[in-house]
């Protein structure tokens, strides 16, 4: 993944970069508070992680459970395609450091299928695409099990509820059915965060620093904004995933993985150990500021993850409808979304 050279005694002295003792008590209490509610949403989650709300259409009439299936593998196909394809081994990426930075801007060669992967957005792009995988063979499997109109495990025959009923009693149906649900909350609102901190803060701080060419690529553009397109349609216009506020840990959990993976790769970017980030906010030697951008970034994840609570309340408010949907995911794609200068 990386090459690690040791430094030698003649090189230069570089900064401390070692993340300072108010953002590692940070990064503990969100995790120890997210940890806390681990139990519970283990314990609540099959009370929603079922096949109406995992593997059922929003519009029946327009789309079948076998159609919601194969559009679900067809975004994971198209997410994991984007990430092969992207993977271009002349990939790099020179970080516009804030004012006040300690570390040197310098480029970093992040090329090849693994090293590409570094980048948060890649990893909240294949959670997705693995939330899609998951939730479309579900969708799937359970179409084919009710045209068959048997059980999978004696052959009998049964009308739809009790099909519905025998395949929800199975054990891998109940797992995979969590994981669907799972894996979606967490990567919807993640998704959501990328998208907004590309639109609101990456873009703008290109634009006075390197350039925005890197961000104009085209699997870049993709990456930062079809990722929340997908994740708006599902839940506004395809199978109308839930999103609980009481698993509302799960979101942080995956952030704090990333802050974690950060921090500890921080000096093996460069063959000669000199530390760097590839965020700008979460460069470390900010002092307090780092821990603000964190602070923020947790807040802001926060609200992304109530927003897509909230957007079923909202449909029900305004009248549901295909209209009233597909106008509500325009919307909010809108104002995270961003695709030029």
């Amino acid at each position: 993944f990386y090459t690690y050279h040791p430094i030698s005694m003649s090189s230069p002295a570089f900064p401390n970069a070692n993340p300072p003792w108010h953002s590692v008590s940070l990064v503990l209490i969100v995790f120890a508070l997210c940890i806390s509610s681990v139990p519970n949403i283990a314990s609540s989650i099959d009370t929603v992680a079922t096949i109406e709300t995992c593997a059922t259409p929003l519009f029946p009439t327009l789309i079948s459970r076998a159609a919601l299936g194969w559009i679900r593998l067809l975004f994971s196909l198209f997410i994991f395609g984007v990430t092969i394809i992207g993977s271009d081994k002349n990939n790099v990426l020179q970080v516009n450091y804030m004012k006040g930075s300690k570390l040197r801007s310098l480029p970093l060669n992040l090329g090849g299928l693994l090293k590409s992967q570094a980048f948060f957005t890649s990893w909240s792009w294949n959670l997705l695409g693995l939330s899609f995988a998951f939730s479309g063979l579900v969708a799937l499997y359970i179409d084919q099990q009710i045209s068959n109109g048997t059980s999978p495990n004696e052959g009998e025959e049964f009308d739809e509820s009790q099909l519905l009923e025998i395949l929800s009693s199975q054990i891998y149906i109940r797992y995979a059915l969590r994981a669907s649900m799972i894996l979606f909350e967490t990567a919807a609102p993640v998704s959501m965060l990328v998208s907004a901190v590309v639109r609101y803060a990456l873009w703008p701080k290109a634009l006075k620093g390197n350039g925005t060419d890197n961000l104009k690529k085209v699997h870049i553009l993709i990456q930062h904004n079809v990722n929340i397109i997908m994740c708006l349609a599902e839940v506004g216009l395809l199978g109308g995933m839930k999103v609980r506020f009481t698993d509302l840990a799960l979101a942080p959990l995956f952030g704090l993985a990333y802050i974690f993976f950060s921090w500890s790769m921080k000096n093996k970017w460069l063959e000669s150990g000199e530390p760097q980030f590839l965020y700008f906010f979460l460069d470390t030697t900010l002092g307090k500021t780092s821990s603000i951008a964190l602070g923020l970034l947790v807040i802001v994840l926060t609200l992304f993850y109530a927003i897509f609570v909230l957007i079923d309340d909202l449909l029900l408010f305004l009248g549901g409808g295909l209209v009233i949907h597909l106008t509500v995911v325009v919307g909010i794609a809108t104002l995270v979304c961003r695709f030029r200068d």
